[in-house]
């Protein structure tokens, strides 16, 4: 049966055969024309389909009509010769307060806490104080005698006018009075340096609950930065019960080189920048400069007055600082963009290049300076090239919607 099977086999027609090998090749695989169709296919959709090229963003047509898109040319300016260095922020002296008891006492109460944002005048704590018990006791004394006396003095004088008493008893009486009087402005003193109030004085009556205790208040808006203080705790004057600072204003301490020195001058503007907020600029200005060269490092201590007053920088911050030289003749020549092209995407940055009406491409550059509404490009553009300014932060999110998974509208 199987040689009968070949032979059936061998006797095929020719044109048959053909027929049977042609179908045979075109199950193997596609040929070289079905391949760039193939090609063709997967890189339309890699553009246009489910996928989406990387680093581009393609706006919908209801999209780019509802965005305000602007464009610049990069250009070469002259900018103002700058200096870099590295600081630390620090809390503004002039704005910082120690507070501490005017007398010595036992705390009953701590109404603040740690971290507080308190007013000028709000009670911190409350001390129980013997000593001030007895200037109060010491006070109402002196009113009580003064008043006692000015009746007396009064009456005898009334009496010295009539001729019914003599100028002694009257001139003794006065003594007596004038005593009183100044005993009690002294007891009355103690208590205003205590931190009473005058108000709080003139009220004082005898038998008063609470006699011996005092308020503590802060002497200056701010939040609390630091607290040392318990219920219970024996306090005295030496001692510091908190900190408290505003932190709406700064100090930033940064040393100059002494080779650097002809370029820093007080009132210079300085950029600042923060690990924290890295989109962020905190402008400045250089307030105060140390006539001394430290001789171990060869600098100059230099302090920057900062605005804060999102409270974004914190004491003990590393920061980055740059300072503009507007004394200096000239400047340098660079490739620079506006303020506003200059996108951050994670640790890059980036600008967006226009390629066609509803595409556009991210490009990373290396910043440099910045100078007013001006910032350097030290590497990833050429000039002349064309870049997105109004809309750059929308195409910003567009693109890290992509990639994060978003896609494009379709």
């Amino acid at each position: 049966m199987r040689h009968l099977h070949m032979n059936n086999a061998a006797r095929l027609p020719l044109a048959s055969l053909a027929t049977v090998l042609l179908l045979a090749s075109g199950a193997c695989g596609p040929t070289e024309d079905q391949g760039r169709a193939a090609d063709s296919a997967d890189s339309l959709e890699e553009r246009h389909g489910n996928g989406h090229e990387e680093g581009v963003v393609q706006l919908t047509a209801e999209k780019r009509a509802a965005i305000e898109i602007s464009t610049v040319t990069a250009d070469v300016r002259l900018l103002s010769p700058q200096l870099e260095t590295t600081g630390e922020v620090g809390y503004e002296q002039d704005r910082l307060a120690h507070v501490s008891p005017r007398i010595p006492g036992r705390v009953v109460r701590v109404p603040a806490s740690l971290g507080d944002e308190v007013e000028e005048g709000r009670t911190l704590v409350v001390i129980d104080s013997v000593e001030l018990g007895e200037a109060k006791a010491r006070y109402l004394a002196a009113r009580s005698r003064e008043s006692v006396t000015r009746e007396s003095y009064e009456r005898e004088l009334g009496l010295y006018e009539e001729r019914i008493s003599s100028q002694k008893e009257m001139l003794d009486a006065k003594a007596d009075y004038l005593e009183a009087e100044a005993s009690r402005e002294s007891s009355e003193e103690t208590l205003r340096l205590y931190g009473l109030s005058d108000e709080k004085i003139r009220s004082l009556e005898p038998g008063q609950r609470g006699a011996s205790t005092l308020p503590v208040r802060a002497p200056i808006a701010g939040r609390v930065v630091e607290k040392h203080v318990t219920v219970g705790e024996l306090v005295t004057p030496s001692e510091s019960l908190f900190t408290i600072a505003d932190l709406g204003h700064v100090w930033i301490w940064i040393d100059v080189y002494e080779r650097d020195l002809a370029k820093v001058h007080e009132g210079d503007d300085v950029e600042v920048r923060v690990d924290a907020f890295p989109d962020r600029v905190f402008a400045g200005e250089i307030t105060y400069l140390s006539s001394e060269v430290a001789p171990e490092t060869r600098t100059v201590r230099a302090r920057i007055d900062v605005g804060n007053s999102e409270r974004q920088l914190r004491p003990g911050m590393f920061a980055k600082v740059r300072l503009t030289d507007p004394h200096a003749s000239g400047g340098v020549e660079s490739l620079v963009v506006p303020t506003s092209a200059v996108v951050r995407s994670g640790e890059r940055e980036l600008v967006f290049l226009p390629e066609g009406e509803a595409r556009f491409r991210a490009q990373p550059i290396d910043a440099g300076r910045r100078e007013g509404e001006w910032v350097e490009v030290v590497s990833g553009l050429d000039p002349g090239a064309e870049v997105v300014t109004e809309g750059a932060f929308f195409l910003k999110s567009e693109l890290a919607r992509e990639e994060l998974g978003g896609g494009h509208d379709h």
